[in-house]
C-alpha cells in the first residue's frame, strides 16, 4: 500500500512540475496569436530598415542636439541633418542642450552620437507626448517615443551616461538615418531601433 501511495505522489509531482494536464486540453488556456506579443511592439527592438515603409513627412521642424565639442562624424551627421531640411522643406536649428532644444516646440528632437544619449534617456522619459530620434546610438531603456538608428561603427547601447562609445561612419551613413528614423515615426515604428546596413 505504501508503495502505491508513493507512486501515485511522484506522478502528482510529476504531472505539476511539467505543467501536464489530464483530460482534454482546456482551449482558453492556449494562447492565441492575438495573445502572443509582436517584438516590433516591445521598445528597444532592433528591426532592419526595411521594416521602414513611409517616407518622412515634409516640413518637419528639427531641433538637433549636439555635443558641445563637435568632431568630424559629428559635423557630418549634422551637414546630413541640414541637407534633408532642405530637400523636404523642413527647417533645423542647433541646440547645446535637450532642455533648450525641448523649449524650441519642434517636431522631432535629434540626438547626435552616443555622448546625447544620457540627456536624450532623461528627457524622452520625462516628455512622453515628444518625439525623439537619435543617431548612431541606442538608450538602454528606450520609451515608446524615441526612434534611435544605428549603423556599423555606430551602434552601441549606452548603458552608462559617463562611457565612450563609438561613432564612426556618419559621413557614410547619417544621411539614411535621418531619412529612416523619421520614415520610422511616418511608418508607426515609434519605440523601435532601426539598424542600417
Amino acid at each position: 500500500m505504501r508503495h502505491r501511495l508513493l507512486a501515485a505522489v511522484l506522478v502528482a509531482v510529476a504531472l505539476v512540475l511539467t505543467g501536464c494536464a489530464v483530460g482534454e486540453p482546456n482551449a482558453d488556456t492556449t494562447p492565441s496569436s492575438a495573445e502572443t506579443l509582436d517584438p516590433q511592439l516591445v521598445p528597444g527592438s532592433t528591426l532592419d530598415a526595411s521594416a521602414v515603409t513611409d517616407a518622412a513627412a515634409d516640413g518637419l521642424r528639427l531641433a538637433v542636439v549636439a555635443p558641445a565639442e563637435i568632431g568630424e562624424q559629428e559635423q557630418a551627421a549634422l551637414d546630413e541633418i541640414d541637407a534633408f531640411a532642405g530637400r523636404s522643406g523642413g527647417s533645423v536649428v542647433v541646440h547645446p542642450s535637450v532642455d533648450e532644444a525641448l523649449a524650441d516646440d519642434a517636431d522631432v528632437v535629434v540626438g547626435i552620437g552616443p555622448s546625447m544619449v544620457g540627456a536624450i534617456d532623461l528627457a524622452s522619459a520625462a516628455n512622453l507626448e515628444r518625439s525623439f530620434l537619435v543617431l548612431g546610438s541606442q538608450l538602454a531603456e528606450p520609451t515608446g517615443n524615441v526612434i534611435a538608428v544605428v549603423w556599423p561603427g555606430a551602434d552601441e547601447r549606452a548603458v552608462f551616461a559617463n562611457e565612450e562609445l563609438p561613432f564612426l561612419a556618419a559621413d557614410t551613413y547619417a544621411g539614411r538615418a535621418i531619412e529612416t528614423g523619421l520614415g520610422a515615426f511616418a511608418s508607426g515604428l515609434d519605440g523601435q531601433v532601426i539598424a542600417l546596413d
